[in-house]
């Protein structure tokens, strides 16, 4: 299956195309000279350099333009590498100046003309300031055995820290910056009331811990605000819940899928971002099962012509992406395939009375089948004895190549079929295999269990290998 992307709508045009009326900011850099400079924009998990600029011997230089900077996040960058982030919030205030020094750009950064890069910044060094502190107090439990830091001395920062922060927001409400300092910081739950005493004590901490990750984690994003899309905020924020704080099984994450993208429906932008980042990472997870989280999106967001961004070229690939996908995911009955043997007689799936049964469907000609066809065979030859039978299926036409195949390569004591009705241009007005096991590249190996649900899909030799090994172990014990 190739790889497929979502375009997210507010990056279909391109970032100069956003610009109206005109900016102008001034840069110097004291040490840094007769070198180019990159202004660039956060998007997501990526940078995107919208303007160049050559620093003079004084290590001046100025960004200008008769439009305007969309508003989000920005960052300097020179060929040593990153330099700094400020902000623009609107179309105003697109005139002002920057200085900075050497080595520590960030600690020597100043702005005029431009109030919410000065909060901006003040605010870094505060939060610098506030790390220092508990930073020395951890130094000097380490070198001073008989003081001990308690833990309301960290809470007492924590609290002065929090209480910093709500009063930017109040002060800046409406800026980006506000928007950022609320991101920021996650909800933190509240200590649990659970006696010391109680039963089980450690799994219900974790319990509640996690219930409240799991509520309360995006409280302190503003999905309304289209602006955090082009910061570094929302992005991995999301990628970190739905990686780390959620328990990675398909029923679990579902849930928290329509959850996350019922907040983003209050803003447009916002939505189209989260959907198809959503979408994009469980097309292309790298744990097996996840796959069904990418057909639930479709089949609910897409199909349902609620993503309305997308042109109907784009909502086809979902749309066949769902199709090939949706009978044969994981913990699913495999669907039945009643197909004609090499020998001739028909061959029934369901008929197949085995612990295991390894389905693979190749063609000899592709390159990866040739790699993988022997040692799908040899993993057969190691565990039949074990009760794994194996269903070969060869996907197309020509039966005298099919033969010939089997024949040279010793292939005759596993199940071989194939589809009688597999027609030259790939389609089978029979079995349906394609779109039953998406079967749309080959080699495709599945691995069922003894009432044929679906243990594994699209596996490579050795992860099929390494899922019989376990399996015969659960059944050794």
């Amino acid at each position: 299956m190739k790889r497929l992307l979502l375009n997210f709508q507010f990056l279909l045009i391109s970032l100069t195309g956003l610009f109206a009326q005109g900016y102008r900011i001034e840069v110097t850099i004291d040490g840094l000279k007769d070198t180019e400079i990159y202004l660039a924009i956060h998007s997501g998990d990526k940078k995107y350099a919208v303007d160049t600029a050559m620093l003079d011997h004084k290590g001046y230089a100025v960004f200008r333009q008769k439009k305007e900077l969309v508003a989000g996040m920005y960052l300097l960058v020179s060929g040593g590498g990153y330099l700094f982030d400020f902000l623009i919030s609107d179309d105003k205030n697109q005139h002002f100046s920057i200085y900075t020094k050497g080595p520590d750009y960030i600690s020597n950064l100043q702005f005029k003309k431009s109030p919410e890069n000065e909060a901006f910044v003040e605010f870094q060094h505060y939060l610098r300031n506030q790390q220092k502190r508990v930073s020395e107090l951890v130094e000097r439990a380490k070198q001073d055995t008989n003081f001990k830091v308690a833990p309301d001395d960290i809470e007492v920062i924590n609290n002065e820290v929090k209480e910093y922060i709500q009063q930017k927001i109040k002060q800046h409400k409406g800026l980006l910056l506000a928007t950022i300092l609320k991101a920021a910081f996650p909800a933190m739950a509240p200590k649990p009331d659970i006696p010391e005493d109680t039963p089980k004590r450690d799994s219900l901490i974790w319990s509640y811990y996690y219930q409240f990750d799991k509520t309360h984690y995006f409280d302190c994003i503003d999905f309304s605000d289209a602006r955090i899309l082009l910061t570094p905020l929302l992005h991995p924020r999301i990628e970190e819940y739905f990686n780390r704080r959620l328990i990675q099984i398909p029923d679990s994450i579902i849930p928290q899928v329509d959850m996350v993208l019922r907040m983003a429906e209050a803003n447009p932008n916002v939505y189209s971002s989260v959907l198809s980042q959503l979408f994009n990472k469980y097309v292309n997870a790298e744990i097996m099962g996840m796959e069904s989280l990418a057909v639930h999106i479709g089949e609910k967001y897409v199909l349902t012509g609620k993503a309305t961004w997308l042109d109907s070229a784009a909502v086809e690939k979902v749309k066949d992406y769902v199709a090939y996908n949706r009978h044969s995911l994981i913990g699913m009955q495999a669907q039945e395939l009643k197909v004609q043997s090499l020998t001739g007689p028909f061959e029934s799936l369901y008929a197949i009375n085995s612990p295991y049964l390894m389905l693979v469907f190749y063609e000899p000609g592709c390159g990866h089948c040739k790699e993988e066809m022997p040692k799908l065979y040899e993993i057969f030859q190691k565990y039949r004895n074990q009760g794994v039978q194996a269903m070969a299926f060869y996907t197309i036409y020509k039966y005298n190549e099919w033969l010939k195949y089997v024949t040279e390569n010793g292939f005759n004591d596993w199940i071989n079929v194939w589809d009688g009705f597999n027609r030259e241009d790939g389609l089978s007005i029979g079995s349906r295999f394609r779109e039953y096991y998406n079967v749309l590249t080959t080699p495709q190996v599945f691995l069922l269990d003894k009432d044929k649900k679906i243990i594994g899909r699209r596996l490579n030799s050795d992860v099929l290998e390494q899922m019989l090994e376990r399996e015969m172990s659960r059944n050794r014990q």
